[in-house]
């Protein structure tokens, strides 16, 4: 059986950046990745960028505060920034129980004690696909987030994407650009509209601390929300323009029978939604102009084009000749491995700041752990330094 002082399990942005954290205060330690270094970034569609420009990215490397990185980019860092992490791939880890004081861990390449673990495998790492997804008929190609890639490898006709969080309206747009006719089953989520007066919206948000703010400082149903509509290349993503650019908007989608896709007529709601997280955000940006005294150019009205929703409860995707459905319905983590007493009734990990109730246990690259910009490149590398000072702090040293 090894024997280590920490493990950190999961070499994607979050552990990676754990694991230089704990070498700069000196503690022995392995990363251990069940697949590839990075390897939910590798699972992204072909046509997928950051939503994020490199302003709020510098844990990734040198960027240039515009630039909206790639796919293969991204990865391509990440496996820079594990050449100095001593990370051992291919090793799951399957279960985690505490031990005489200590930690044991079982891995594909067997025990491991330690005294100390810091859970990376992130917070959104596996699609969320309904139940009644299976009632597809065979002949309705189904994709998730995970494992879409493009328009191509889809049949010809119509595209349901289920969902209009960051990944739904990406798919969106890459199937808009192949020619594809789609529908959107949307969801309740705000929008950052930019550039702004001047400048990408996220540089008045940094100016304004909105990543800063933490969590006992918002509401629990605030924090549950999606993430704000950015897109990459720096304009915000608006469900009105895209209703302008052919995409059907529908309801959330409740349920599944069939063909059937059962809706809740919310669409008009969902748009009224993002507007309203627009309108507050413009408001912020405006506050810290004033404040800073910035010479900043007027707000430029948002183009006054026709656009509507389909209200209906219900479409038939055979009578609407959508042979495809991409569901980006939201995504969850992988923590089945940590003890039940670490996890709520629903499976997601307890914490607070990143400690976890199991003595020794912390977590890493989940959303508001310790700030807004917790779960982002732009907050790791403080988390990480949060969560390697408390690993410091139980070894005892």
């Amino acid at each position: 059986m090894r024997v280590v002082d920490a493990i950190v399990v999961g070499a994607g942005p979050a552990g990676l950046a754990t694991s230089a954290a704990l070498t700069a205060r000196g503690v022995e330690h392995e990363v251990l990745e069940s697949a590839r270094v990075g390897e939910s970034w590798r699972g992204r569609w072909d046509s997928f960028r950051l939503n994020t420009p490199g302003l709020i990215n510098p844990m990734l490397g040198p960027l240039g505060d515009d630039e909206y990185s790639t796919r293969d980019e991204v990865v391509q860092r990440l496996d820079l920034l594990a050449e100095p992490c001593p990370v051992r791939t291919g090793t799951p880890v399957t279960e985690l129980e505490p031990s005489d004081g200590h930690l044991l861990l079982t891995t594909s390449a067997g025990p491991v004690r330690t005294r100390a673990v810091v859970a990376a495998t992130g917070g959104e790492n596996v699609p969320r696909v309904p139940p009644g997804a299976a009632s597809l008929p065979r002949d309705v190609a189904q994709r998730a987030v995970g494992t879409y890639r493009s328009p191509d490898e889809l049949p010809d006709g119509g595209v349901l994407v289920v969902g209009s969080g960051q990944s739904g309206v990406q798919v969106v747009d890459d199937l808009l650009r192949a020619g594809r006719r789609v529908l959107l089953a949307t969801s309740a989520v705000g929008r950052l509209p930019t550039p702004y007066r001047g400048r990408s919206m996220v540089a008045w948000l940094i100016a304004a601390g909105f990543f800063d703010q933490r969590p006992e400082d918002v509401p629990l149903a605030l924090q549950r929300m999606p993430n704000p509509l950015l897109a990459p290349g720096g304009h915000g993503p608006d469900l009105r323009a895209l209703a302008r650019d052919g995409v059907t908007l529908l309801g959330r989608a409740t349920a599944v029978d069939g063909t059937r896709i059962r809706l809740d007529g919310s669409a008009r709601a969902n748009v009224a939604a993002g507007e309203t997280f627009a309108q507050m955000v413009r408001v912020l940006a405006d506050e810290v102009i004033t404040r800073l005294g910035v010479d900043a150019p007027p707000a430029e009205p948002d183009a006054d084009l026709p656009w509507d929703v389909d209200d209906r409860d219900e479409i038939d995707l055979r009578r609407e000749g959508v042979t495809s459905v991409v569901w980006c319905a939201g995504m969850r983590g992988s923590h089945a491995w940590l003890p039940a007493s670490a996890l709520d009734p629903d499976g997601r990990p307890l914490q607070s700041h990143g400690r976890s109730p199991v003595p020794g246990v912390l977590l890493m690259g989940l959303r508001w752990m310790t700030r807004r910009g917790s779960g982002n490149f732009v907050g790791m590398p403080h988390d990480a330094a949060t969560v390697a000072d408390e690993v410091v702090r139980h070894l005892g040293r």
